[in-house]
């Protein structure tokens, strides 16, 4: 039987030879993950060891087939952890901003953006006090300005409150300093003053003259775009023409969450595929007209290089986001491969997409941009490579059929292809949005049916013309019809969102579990053997994962300021402390809790207070300087906690959540979570 088993691999193993390459960047991405999991720094002398050893037992092993197949996979695991360790250890240097201060700043302009309250914000390179002669490295400050003169390139200075990038408030929760890290941003701000234009004591680079002159361009045609249409429109025009989100309106992009259509706003796939798409169409449309072109040349040719034109430019001033960098990949194989007259929508196509992207950026790999990215796609061509046969049949219908029948084959086909699509890449994506954002998207489904065919006949084909005769100022038309096509987008996402438990709160499974899912999706895509349906199976357990997880009886902050304990009911209540609101909602979305009702909050009030108690509710007693949490943790109202009776330093946990385990409590706090690495210290 035991033999059996393993000559069943080996047979399967080997009928899956031209697919081992498509395992590569799952491996190199693997080496990347350990990484991040680490709860210190590795010597990078330890990595660099682990790599002779294997190049070692590599030549004493080399006439072992087996265990050179086994050293290799190792290998390509260690080469993408030492690819990410070589980046962050690069990166790493001292921090001058530890904790917030004011102090009066000048610098670069490099980058203009908008934060969520529509506010312009600055990042600032070789930012500096020259009254102390402090450095404070690249500075990303919010300033109180809606619109303003200034542009990137410009030097300037102002009074600003400045702080370190922010830690997780909650164990698990997401690593602002990590990702600043990365971008290497050293500190955030909020400038309290005007902010003045001053001379730059430096010239900028070719470089940096070239990236002022796209992040320029991006500022124009997002004002312009700004000056031609109402504001709900134009906010969702240079989302999806600019990469600019800070624009939108609260209220307007979580309509866009909750039904489903958020990456929509996200320039990825479904913009650069259709924005090159058209051009293709349009290019081969325009040279069939004229018969000497279309006979003396082959059309395909010229409209792939005016195709991948178009994406070079609209990658640039979409700011070249993660998914946007793997749509244009893509895009440039599929052209390479009319070329030389080639399939080139594959699954190799997307695997040199992702290995280009994780070599040059490895840390886009813990990003929910790249996952959500590459695990609808993947699963896309997947389900394409197993099924596309029956759908050109399906299509090509019978010859003897006529047009009207023809046409409405294909309108019924178009149709079913976006419910099929929409189907097929809502279900990939659903393990990441529970996971990241502890949501699901009930109707997404109902949502891109409605919007899909005026995404695809209306707004974007008139960006593409926009975009095209915008040079010329005469782009004005095709602009307010791209907003006419939004405007009706805009009422059905808020529409959808308007339906009973639209956007869905749930806990996120554990982190083992989420890559159990991942790891299934993988080997239910990437082989084609029938062994490919164990993936399955490994996906169920991934998903049952969830009903491990267990909501924190108590959360704290780094300050004690902000407490949530739980109910008898199971929910999250958090206590009438004042405290950080960001804070507050982050605690809420993670543990799939809603804000209490007007009742509610006066009913837990008076027992703050310690006017009353509900036992049935809450099991909390409290008096003017303290509260009893279920007889075993003392909030004092000076920000002192006791647990069972033995002091909790809650500052130097920075934060923590605490569960209750029939006779003992269990800890885990945020300095366990992020462990010491170089983005925290």
């Amino acid at each position: 039987m035991r033999n059996n088993f393993f000559q069943y691999i080996k047979e399967q193993f080997a009928g899956e030879q031209n697919r081992w390459f498509l395992w590569m960047p799952v491996l190199f991405g693997l080496g990347i993950a350990f990484y991040f999991q680490l709860p210190q720094e590795l010597s990078i002398w330890w990595t660099l060891g682990m790599l002779e050893t294997l190049i070692v037992l590599a030549i004493l092993f080399r006439h072992h087939i087996r265990i050179l197949i086994f050293l290799m996979i190792v290998g390509i695991i260690a080469l993408g952890f030492s690819n990410i360790q070589l980046q962050a250890t690069y990166l790493n240097k001292p921090k001058e901003i530890k904790s917030p201060e004011l102090t009066y700043i000048s610098g670069m302009i490099t980058k203009i953006d908008y934060n969520y309250r529509g506010m312009q914000r600055f990042l600032l390179k070789d930012t500096s006090n020259f009254e102390e002669n402090r450095n404070f490295g690249t500075v990303k400050v919010s300033t109180r300005m809606k619109k303003s003169d200034f542009k990137v390139g410009q030097c300037v200075e102002m009074a600003a409150n400045l702080m370190p990038a922010g830690k997780p408030v909650i164990v698990r929760g997401y690593q602002f300093d990590r990702k600043a890290y990365f971008e290497e941003i050293d500190a955030n701000g909020f400038a309290m003053s005007s902010v003045y234009e001053i001379d730059c004591p430096t010239q900028p680079s070719f470089t940096e003259k070239f990236n002022f002159y796209i992040d320029e361009l991006r500022a124009k045609i997002i004002n312009h775009i700004r000056s031609i249409l109402p504001s709900d429109e134009a906010s969702i025009a240079a989302a999806i023409v600019a990469g600019e989100q800070g624009v939108i309106s609260r209220k307007v992009i979580q309509n866009y969450r909750d039904s489903g259509l958020a990456h929509f706003l996200s320039i990825s796939g479904l913009h650069m595929t259709m924005i090159a798409g058209l051009m293709f169409f349009f290019v081969r449309l325009f040279m069939a007209f004229i018969p000497p072109l279309a006979l003396r040349y082959d059309s395909k040719k010229p409209a792939a290089v005016l195709a991948i034109l178009i994406s070079i430019f609209y990658l640039f001033i979409s700011g070249a986001q993660v998914p946007a960098q793997r749509a244009f990949i893509m895009n440039l194989i599929v052209v390479l491969g009319i070329f030389i007259g080639r399939k080139a929508i594959s699954m190799r196509t997307i695997s040199w997409a992702a290995m280009f992207i994780l070599f040059f950026s490895p840390q886009a790999l813990i990003g929910a941009s790249f996952q959500m990215s590459f695990a609808a796609v993947v699963a896309l061509i997947a389900f394409y490579e197993k099924y596309a046969g029956a759908l050109q049949r399906f299509l090509r219908g019978n010859p003897d059929s006529g047009k009207t029948v023809k046409f409405f084959r294909y309108i019924w086909a178009y149709l079913v292809g976006i419910l099929v699509a929409d189907f097929i890449a809502s279900l990939a994506t659903t393990p990441f949005a529970v996971y990241h954002f502890n949501k699901i998207s009930i109707y997404t489904s109902l949502t891109n049916l409605l919007a899909g065919p005026i995404i695809g006949l209306i707004v974007m084909p008139f960006v593409l013309l926009a975009l095209i005769l915008m040079p010329f100022g005469l782009d004005v038309l095709p602009l307010k019809l791209v907003g006419w096509g939004i405007g009706l987008i805009n009422d059905i996402t808020a529409y959808v969102a308007a339906l009973p438990n639209s956007g869905y709160q749930v806990l996120s499974m554990p982190t083992w579990g989420f890559a159990l899912i991942i790891f299934g999706g993988l080997w239910l895509c990437l082989w084609n053997m029938p062994w490919r349906k164990w993936g399955f199976v490994v996906i169920l357990v991934g998903v049952l994962s969830i009903f491990t997880v267990k909501t924190p009886d108590v959360m704290v902050d780094n300050e004690a300021s902000l407490l949530a304990i739980k109910d008898e009911q199971g929910d999250l209540v958090i206590l009438p402390a004042r405290g950080n609101n960001f804070t507050k909602q982050m605690w809420l979305e993670k543990t799939a809790n809603k804000k209490l009702d007007e009742e509610e909050r006066r009913k837990l009030y008076q027992i703050y207070r310690g006017k009353k108690t509900d036992k049935s509710w809450l099991d909390l007693e409290c008096d003017k300087k303290s509260c009893l949490y279920k007889n075993r943790i003392r909030f004092y109202k000076d920000k002192r906690i006791e647990i069972d009776g033995k002091k909790f330093d809650t500052y130097q946990a920075e934060g923590a959540s605490i569960y209750f385990e029939k006779d003992k409590i269990k800890i885990k706090t945020i300095r366990d979570f992020i462990g010491k690495r170089f983005w925290n210290k």
